[in-house]
């Protein structure tokens, strides 16, 4: 990543670099000498977490600020090193950065830690190839565990006689518009959709109540279970996302996005659907984040603009959306740092990533946003 795309980035994130070290310049295949030097400038902002990933995206020999830092942990606060680093159970280095590790620290750091960095870590060797191998994915999980906690996947069985059956489907979507709560809207969006009306006007229906606040669990899984497949993403995706970020509600987003990924790993599913999905939901997230960029730009505010750059850069995209993210540069007040995202993101779409892409960008994506304007 160039350093003018990082000074960009972290005036997005209102200055502060750790944002920007995890959420871009970290989530790179390769660290160039751009990134490498911005890193080392804000080395003492960074997570244990970012500092790990920092050293295993570095080149074999070249992880000497790394090791200095974990040595300025080690010395500055022995507690945190000794449990978060030696005692954690991935933590294994090569040789000679144990070697220098060792250098840094002697005769100033408690004796057991020194032991322990002289013994080569000792504990690693208890950990299993399956537990190493898994290790990638421990960030993901957790963050799925949290946005699932609240979510009730089976809500209770709607009560008998609650609706009028023989009441024209028409009618009963009249009353979803104007329920008298958000509970009731939800029921009668599920009876609706059970009787095989078009998604759209009972979409145009939960939109509406998203727009104006409602939160309801009941909504959101029947949202979650009407965006399980590419086909609805593509038709109705864009309008959910842009109803939620217009408010702000990156948790309910989350939540939502989450709760659709976890659904569709079934044994049914086939990872071609999935990363079908996963297209969609990327690529409609994309076309919501030009959407508000547009707006801020137009409306003169280029520090929302570049919020939204920085969470575009998360996302790995289509290349077909290159035009989409291209034609942003002839928007007003496209110019300066707002300039340098769009041609990153230019940039990023199309060349790609060297990677497959995955849901944690979507996650990624919205932390930025979440971040950037907390």
């Amino acid at each position: 990543m160039k350093r003018m795309e990082i000074d960009a980035l972290v005036r997005a994130h209102r200055g502060r670099a750790h944002p920007v070290a995890s959420l871009h310049v970290l989530r790179q295949n390769a660290i160039e000498p751009d990134d490498q030097d911005f890193l080392c400038e804000h080395a003492r902002e960074l997570t244990i977490p970012d500092l790990l990933v920092w050293r295993k995206r570095c080149a074999v020999g070249f992880t000497g600020a790394v090791i200095r830092e974990f040595a300025r942990i080690a010395i500055e606060d022995p507690t945190i090193f000794k449990h978060e680093l030696i005692d954690a159970p991935r933590f294994a280095l090569a040789d000679e950065e144990w070697i220098e590790l060792a250098d840094l620290t002697r005769g100033k750091v408690p004796a057991d830690s020194f032991d322990r960095i002289m013994a080569r870590g000792v504990r690693i060797e208890t950990i299993s190839p399956q537990t190493q191998q898994s290790a990638t994915q421990d960030d993901l999980a957790g963050f799925l565990e949290d946005a699932l906690a609240d979510f009730d996947p089976a809500p209770p069985a709607m009560p008998q006689g609650f609706i009028d059956a023989t009441s024209a489907p028409d009618v009963i979507l009249e009353r979803a518009r104007n329920a008298w709560s958000a509970e009731e809207r939800a029921i009668l969006l599920e009876w609706l959709s059970s009787q095989g009306m078009s998604r759209k006007p009972l979409f145009d229906v939960a939109i509406q109540a998203l727009k104006a606040g409602e939160n309801d669990p009941r909504l959101r899984g029947w949202l979650a279970n009407q965006l399980a497949t590419r086909a609805s993403w593509e038709a109705h995706g864009v309008d959910v996302v842009l109803a939620l970020v217009d408010r702000n509600a990156f948790s309910e987003l989350s939540t939502l996005g989450t709760v659709v990924w976890s659904n569709s790993s079934g044994a049914s599913a086939s990872e071609k659907s999935r990363q079908g999905l996963l297209d969609a939901m990327m690529t409609a997230m994309a076309l919501g984040f030009v959407h508000v960029i547009r707006e801020a730009l137009s409306a003169d505010l280029p520090d929302k603009a570049m919020v939204y750059l920085s969470a575009l850069a998360c996302l790995d995209l289509p290349t077909r959306l290159s035009r989409t993210i291209h034609d942003l540069l002839r928007a007003p007040r496209a110019e300066g740092e707002v300039r340098t995202l769009i041609e990153m993101n230019v940039r990023l779409v199309k060349h790609k990533r060297g990677r497959e892409a995955s849901f944690e960008d979507i996650v990624a994506a919205i932390h930025c946003l979440a971040d950037a304007t907390a």
